[in-house]
C-alpha cells in the first residue's frame, strides 16, 4: 500500500496499569509512520504523567468489530 494513501488504521490503547479499560479506535489516516510516532508521542512520550501512560498498539479489523460487537465493558 502506499504511505502516504488515504486508509484506515486501528489502533488498541491500553493502560498498563489496569485502571482505565482497553479501547481499540479506528483512524482515517494519511501516513501510517507520522501517525503513529505522534500517538506514542502522545501516550508514552517523555513529559507523560505516569496515570496517563498506555501502550500503543496496531490491531486488525476484526480485533476492532469484535469489541464494538462484544460493546463497552461495565
Amino acid at each position: 500500500m502506499d504511505e502516504l494513501s488515504p486508509h484506515d488504521i486501528y489502533i488498541r490503547l491500553t493502560d498498563p496499569s489496569g485502571k482505565h479499560p482497553t479501547v481499540i479506535n479506528e483512524h482515517r489516516i494519511w501516513n501510517s509512520q507520522r501517525f503513529l510516532a505522534s500517538l506514542k508521542e502522545q501516550y508514552q512520550g517523555g513529559q507523560i504523567k505516569p496515570g496517563d501512560l498506555r501502550v500503543v498498539e496496531v490491531v486488525n479489523r476484526e480485533d476492532y468489530l469484535a469489541t464494538k460487537r462484544r460493546g463497552p465493558k461495565q
